[in-house]
């Protein structure tokens, strides 16, 4: 989805999910980290708010960042997050973001008692780093040095050279975090992305990949709707939709092809299983939004721990 220039007319503010007016996307959670840990008045808030996304916006036009995801703490939400993520970060292990964005779940980490230290960042936009730091308020609390630019389907000797290999090494991270990210690549893309993911993680057993992403009850490669469904060439865009069971395939096929044995989980959840309130964003998604979603689109849960 990323290959080429930005498609024309994305940026257009016309699109349905270019959302105007906060509404519930502002939530609890988000009112009070933003208040509690970047210190903005309730009265600059919703300004703040809308300078950042129409910048974030200008980078590029992710239908994510037009709907406001960067207010949503998907890592907080996943069923591991208190019971291994929280508690193996605050005992010292590092944690990696990949298509981290505007930092938010690293910012929800720190702000839930991880220490910043080690806590890593990593997407293709360079500028992704100021644009966090103008929204979160704390280039003193997070250091420069923990983005990481990198473009995770790069060729093999520009990837192994580049920021990510170079910068933290094959083999460094403890725990792996991917959320709302693998959805955006098509089969053969999110294969060669779990391989270089798995070439980051840390060789110690239990180890761990985690996230969540659009998933599907029918597997398959989707076309994307206008204005990306055509890349530079004019060739369909596809994204890939996983079940449970082709999502376990993927995996095995990235853990055979670099040799790391995993134990890998994953579930589907339509919106009536999630908690209350906790995911309301997805919820809207599905009931509303027809154009980003299908019937059969669920929320996909997923953990892959090195044996």
């Amino acid at each position: 989805m990323l290959e080429g220039p930005v498609p024309d007319g994305a940026r257009s503010v016309s699109w349905p999910w270019y959302h105007h007016v906060l509404t519930n996307e502002l939530t609890r959670e988000a009112k009070q980290l933003l208040a509690a840990y970047s210190g903005i008045s309730p009265s600059q808030l919703e300004a703040h708010i809308y300078s950042i996304r129409d910048k974030a916006w200008g980078i590029f036009p992710w239908p994510c960042v037009g709907e406001f995801w960067f207010l949503s703490f998907g890592l907080a939400k996943h069923p591991l997050y208190k019971s291994i993520v929280l508690p193996r970060l605050k005992a010292g292990e590092t944690l990696l973001d990949v298509g981290a964005c505007l930092g938010q779940d690293l910012r929800k980490c720190i702000f839930d008692g991880a220490p910043a230290t080690n806590l890593f960042a990593s997407d293709l936009f360079p500028e992704y780093q100021e644009l966090a730091y103008s929204l979160w308020r704390d280039r003193d609390r997070l250091p420069p040095g923990h983005f990481f630019a990198d473009n995770i389907l790069a060729d093999n000797a520009t990837f192994t050279s580049g920021p990510l290999m170079t910068g933290l090494g094959p083999g460094s991270v403890d725990i792996l975090t991917a959320t709302m990210f693998l959805h955006v690549f098509n089969y053969e893309n999110q294969l060669k992305t779990a391989t270089r993911m798995l070439r980051l993680l840390s060789h110690k057993p239990g180890s761990i990949i985690l996230g969540s992403q659009a998933g599907s009850i029918d597997f398959g490669e989707q076309t994307l709707k206008p204005p990306f469904h055509r890349s530079e060439t004019g060739s369909k865009r596809t994204v890939f939709r996983h079940n449970p069971e082709s999502f376990e395939k993927l995996w095995q096929e990235a853990g055979k092809a670099t040799g790391v044995p995993l134990k890998i989980s994953a579930v589907l959840l339509a919106p009536a299983d999630l908690l209350a309130g906790a995911d309301s964003s997805f919820d809207r998604a599905v009931k509303k939004r027809r154009y980003m979603t299908r019937s059969g689109t669920r929320r996909l849960y997923f953990s892959i721990m090195r044996t």
